[in-house]
């Protein structure tokens, strides 16, 4: 039998091997404003407090559209799923060459770091929902000074 502890650390392990890049992948823009791996271990401990057990992956098509929002948020001091030239997410995701077939985003403001971020995002229904949504198995999270953009999705 294995002890609990192991099992535990196991499970600890295969999450953050779940937020590593794929080869080939490890360039990211936002490397220096967001800890990747820091995020997808605080969304997967979040998914898994709900009953979803599977970690969510990174997905650098993800991470573009996520990027691209944030930037677009801050230069344009707004808050909101609506992007630059009234883009909405369909169109980002399109752009950045993803086809979902499920998709979500959560934008903040004013919080300071990740984990107070997505605490946030977990007090209010509709991201909590976001992030717990069983049908999203990828995700893309940047930040740019303190607004913060999680996209989430499951390709076709």
């Amino acid at each position: 039998m294995i002890p609990r502890n192991a099992l535990l650390s196991l499970a600890f392990l295969a999450a953050l091997a779940a937020c590593a890049p794929q080869s080939g992948t490890e360039r990211l823009s936002a490397g220096a404003t967001v800890d990747i791996a820091s995020a997808g271990t605080q969304l997967s401990f979040q998914r898994a407090g709900g009953g979803i057990i599977r970690p969510l992956s990174h997905s650098p098509q993800l991470q573009a559209a996520a990027e691209e929002q944030a930037q677009n948020l801050n230069v344009s001091n707004s808050m909101g799923q609506i992007g630059a030239g009234g883009t909405a997410l369909s169109d980002r995701l399109r752009r950045a060459g993803y086809t979902a077939c499920a998709s979500a985003e959560n934008t903040a403001t004013g919080t300071p770091d990740i984990r107070s971020t997505i605490a946030t995002w977990m007090e209010n229904p509709d991201q909590r929902a976001n992030i717990l949504n069983p049908q999203v198995t990828q995700f893309g999270f940047a930040g740019t000074g303190d607004t913060w953009v999680l996209v989430l999705a499951r390709p076709c």
